[in-house]
């Protein structure tokens, strides 16, 4: 996006025209010159390790492994068996089987700990041989973020005045997207079904909302934000389409795999110690839950949880306050706004939301874009830290790690600020400050 901006009248006035070519090109050339170095040090990696492990000992599509294994275990008809604990560790069969599929010295661990109605998702890709199932992952997920972008840029105004096409590349200038990528992970998935339900919200389709907000049943934490401000304001519909499309997953989970669903619930009180375990890279969740951990959990674990839920509290109360007296629909920049935040502070509310998952924040980033002129008239500090906000989430657990690194080199408790969680909760709450203050903008002359 691009304009003059001019004072006039105590009111900034945000004069929009299509954007240069000049800005045009720079924005694509960036996004080609960020994908080339990344995919070149990739292919680097990858052509100097072995196996199905790169340089690094990190396996080709990382989390991907996790998908692979589970619907490889559904497609075996032994799924019940990803869900085994042993004392001395977590998912030994699953080990077992990531150990023979990738290499004999692999001591990674990369989980499948979906619900088991997930598996059957991943089942058609498990199908096919490794490298070809990650190869037809990406191309299926690349899918899926080209029309979110494609949804979005119907929805918002100021994205058409750039190309579709370019719309979509200027996603990869944002790092969670490119690592998501790398991490052959599912968040396009989310985001898709995000994008879904804000747009059907927008434009009063309740119950098509709900549904697509209910689809989200293999990663249900990352719908409590919207859910709590649909039952706050009483989007009946929204709430039935959502009860309608959990209620099919966990009917479908239930029926194909009762004995799997029944060892799933077992094992779910258990994951919240898997994710603080020393074994898993902690530096990367950034939750209130993952914050609280990588600060607290080697003073007192108690003073995690009490972290976590203090601040998750905290949120939620101001969420509720944001929409409490906020009318559904009428002031469309207002409702915005507050979507954008309800979206932002959702994520931090998720216990696991590894920094590839920040991908989500795309959503909120472009709703902030359409109205960049309200925010920018009421904090003229908004595009730093939207500065700040892009920069931490490239940067953010690799300055935990060194933190956590020093720390043990001197011999000190691993205590580390996770610094991406109070940021974008602040980019969140900046926004927040506006919603109410803002005033409506004057005409264009």
């Amino acid at each position: 996006m691009t304009g003059v901006i001019t004072r006039n009248n105590g009111f900034i006035v945000f004069y929009q025209y299509p954007l240069t070519k000049g800005f045009k090109e720079r924005a694509i050339n960036y996004s080609i010159i960020i994908a080339v170095i990344t995919l070149s040090f990739h292919i680097i990696s990858i052509i100097a390790g072995h196996n199905l492990q790169t340089y690094f000992d990190i396996p080709i599509g990382a989390d991907f492994v996790a998908f692979y294994t589970g619907g490889s275990f559904y497609n075996q008809g032994v799924l019940e068996k990803a869900y085994e604990l042993a004392p001395e560790m977590y998912f030994p069969e699953q080990f077992k089987f990531q150990r023979d599929l990738i290499a004999e010295d692999y001591l990674g661990h990369s989980p499948f700990i979906n619900p088991p109605y997930a598996a059957l998702l991943y089942a058609p890709f498990a199908k096919l041989d490794y490298i070809p199932a990650y190869i037809a992952w990406i191309i299926f997920n690349v899918t899926l973020l080209f029309i979110s972008v494609q949804v979005i840029r119907s929805e918002l105004p100021i994205f058409q005045q750039l190309s579709l096409t370019k719309t979509f590349l200027a996603c990869f200038l944002f790092y969670p997207t490119v690592a998501c990528f790398l991490y052959g992970q599912a968040t396009p998935i989310i985001l898709m079904l995000y994008c879904l339900c804000y747009t059907s919200l927008r434009r009063g389709q309740d119950f098509k909302a709900g549904f697509c907000l209910g689809l989200l049943a293999f990663k249900p934490q990352l719908a409590i934000g919207i859910a709590l401000v649909l039952l706050l304001k009483w989007r009946i519909n929204a709430l039935m389409g959502g009860a309608l499309s959990l209620s099919a997953s966990l009917a479908i989970g239930l029926i194909l795999m009762p004995n799997e669903m029944s060892s799933y619930i077992d094992l779910s009180p258990r994951l919240l110690d898997f994710l603080r375990s020393p074994a898993y890279p902690t530096q990367g969740i950034d939750s209130f839950f993952g914050f609280s951990v990588f600060l607290f959990e080697n003073i007192n674990p108690l003073l995690t949880d009490i972290s976590t839920y203090i601040l998750t509290t905290i949120t939620i109360l101001l969420l509720l306050k944001l929409w409490w007296k906020s009318p559904w629909l009428e002031d469309m920049p207002k409702w915005d706004l507050s979507m954008a935040v309800t979206i932002c502070w959702g994520l931090l509310i998720s216990p696991h939301l590894f920094y590839y998952d920040l991908m989500l924040l795309l959503l909120p980033g472009a709703i902030m874009i359409q109205h960049l002129p309200r925010l920018y008239s009421q904090d003229d500090k908004i595009l730093l830290w939207t500065t700040i906000l892009w920069t931490i989430c490239y940067l953010g657990s690799q300055i935990s790690d060194a933190q956590a690194n020093l720390l043990s080199y001197l011999e000190l408790p691993e205590i580390a600020l996770q610094l991406s969680t109070p940021i974008i909760f602040y980019w969140g709450y900046a926004i927040y400050k506006t919603v109410d203050k803002v005033k409506p903008m004057p005409s264009s002359p």
